[in-house]
């Protein structure tokens, strides 16, 4: 019996994703499987990963939500790590995840991401409001630092969790909504199975480095339509239309005042 599945869907970042393929080679538990969803790539990336892993090629690029759902139609796992093709996974981090779910109420279980320098990268956190929509989308967010308290290095139950690195239990496992271009799919999925009664949790000892936007630039009009999107759908239309006006005043006064 397959314990774990993880899925790892790529567009055009070989390298990367044998990087990160190698690192999960080197310390996945026993049953475990590996499947890399090559997502219409054109650098030889099928051909340099067919002979270690499971390579599912789509023809066109379709995005990480196709992708990743494609990749889950064909594990066996009990437990589903869908896993960025630009994070590298640390020595006993898929371990870590996997024995969250020894707790029958877990339904998702997300890794500590770190930066490239070994500082912690944010990975999880609360339902997002109207304010952080803002902070994401506008670059304001940045500043919080000097408001909040610490990030600490602790495992924490949480409202979500990152898609870089976000293990699911299969019986919690929903398709992810394909009508998000990049952001929010492991947002919504966290939010459905928590409103189905399962703990999501950040697995502090699961360490993983990511290489924040590497896979794709940062794109904040892309952010902003996602998260429009979600909130419309999470808060309502009337919400939806409050948020679309308030945010294009909110980012031409930023913009503005550079």
């Amino acid at each position: 019996m397959t314990a774990l599945s993880v899925v790892i869907p790529t567009f055009n970042t070989a390298a990367m994703t044998q990087r990160c393929v190698r690192a999960v080679l080197a310390s996945m538990p026993e049953a475990t499987e590996v499947i890399v969803v090559d997502d219409g790539s054109t650098d030889n990336t099928a051909e340099l990963l067919a002979a270690d892993v499971k390579v599912i090629r789509l023809e066109t690029n379709s995005g990480f939500s196709k992708a990743a759902n494609r990749g889950v139609s064909e594990a066996k796992g009990n437990v589903i790590l869908l896993l960025n093709s630009d994070a590298f996974v640390e020595v006993g981090a898929l371990r870590a995840l996997l024995a969250a779910f020894d707790d029958p109420a877990v339904g998702i279980a997300g890794a500590q991401l770190l930066n490239e320098d070994g500082t912690l990268q944010w990975s999880a956190g609360r339902t997002p409001t109207l304010a952080w929509i803002f902070a994401a989308v506008t670059g304001l967010g940045r500043f919080a630092r000097f408001f909040r308290r610490a990030r600490k290095d602790e495992s924490r139950d949480v409202d979500w969790v990152s898609g870089a690195a976000m293990a699911v239990r299969r019986e919690a496992w929903t398709p992810l909504n394909e009508r998000y271009r990049f952001y929010c799919q492991d947002l919504e999925l966290c939010v459905r199975a928590r409103a189905a009664g399962w703990r999501i949790r950040l697995v502090a000892e699961a360490r993983v480095l990511h290489g924040l936007g590497k896979t794709r630039p940062k794109d904040r009009a892309c952010m902003r339509d996602d998260l429009l999107t979600w909130g419309t759908a999470h808060y309502g239309r009337a919400w939806g239309r409050f948020a679309r006006v308030a945010l294009a005043f909110a980012l031409r006064a930023v913009v503005g005042s550079r």
